[in-house]
């Protein structure tokens, strides 16, 4: 569906309901309409009174539909940019019940996936280039924890991972465990660091009050600037 020009990707879902009802999906537009035998040209009066629904909203909150503007679609031949790091990727279609995928040393990710059609191609191939991500870079984000930790910090830790998170750009247990999104690979890398001196410094204080602060702006003096590039580019920092 297009909505002032943002390709708006909508699934449609036919349930038992007196009227139809429209949500703002992770991935897609969801519309749930009344499931109705043999009326099947209301569902194309649901769609347009959803489509009037989201103009609406565009119109009041400019920014509500930009997270679909970000969807990737990967194809071969594709070359993919994750911060400094480009990957050429290369896609073929095989006999297979799961997909694979493997890196080379000429920056080239090679991804094999089922030559079969009951399946989201894009869902697969993206699900690996996370898979890759996450073991790429985690030896990137650890010795940036690690060099951090033993400049200013000098804290045990008991585990660093990196996840695919929307959620946040990072974690601190109170096990010490310290957790950050691949997504993060996508920023520059002094805003990376703002993260990882962010959640080290979550071993001293767990909360967010004046003192904690005081430990981050001792370190990242405009770490506030930091805050505000992940906040403007979070929709475009994903896969």
């Amino acid at each position: 569906m297009d909505i002032d020009g943002i390709q708006i990707p909508m699934r449609i879902i036919e349930e038992r309901r007196n009227g139809a009802r429209v949500a703002l999906g992770k991935d897609y537009v969801i519309l749930r309409v009344p499931k109705i035998p043999f009326f099947k040209a209301d569902i194309a009066k649901h769609v347009e009174w959803a489509r009037t629904w989201l103009q609406q909203l565009k119109a009041k909150k400019p920014h509500a539909l930009e997270r679909y503007q970000q969807l990737r679609i990967y194809q071969d031949g594709d070359q993919l940019t994750i911060g400094m790091h480009q990957f050429l990727l290369s896609i073929e279609k095989v006999k297979a019940e799961s997909g694979r995928i493997r890196y080379e040393k000429d920056h080239r990710l090679v991804i094999r996936i089922p030559d079969k059609t009951d399946y989201d191609e894009q869902k697969l191939i993206k699900s690996l280039i996370i898979k890759f991500a996450q073991n790429y870079f985690l030896p990137m984000i650890t010795q940036k924890v690690n060099y951090y930790n033993q400049r200013y910090f000098h804290k045990s830790i008991n585990s660093i991972r990196l996840k695919y998170n929307k959620s946040n750009w990072g974690s601190c247990s109170v096990g010490k465990n310290l957790n950050f999104s691949v997504r993060l690979f996508f920023a520059p890398d002094d805003v990376i660091d703002y993260v990882v001196v962010h959640e080290l410094a979550h071993l001293i204080e767990m909360n967010h009050s004046d003192r904690f602060w005081k430990i981050v702006a001792d370190i990242i003096p405009d770490y506030k600037s930091k805050e505000k590039v992940l906040k403007i580019n979070s929709p475009k920092y994903d896969f």
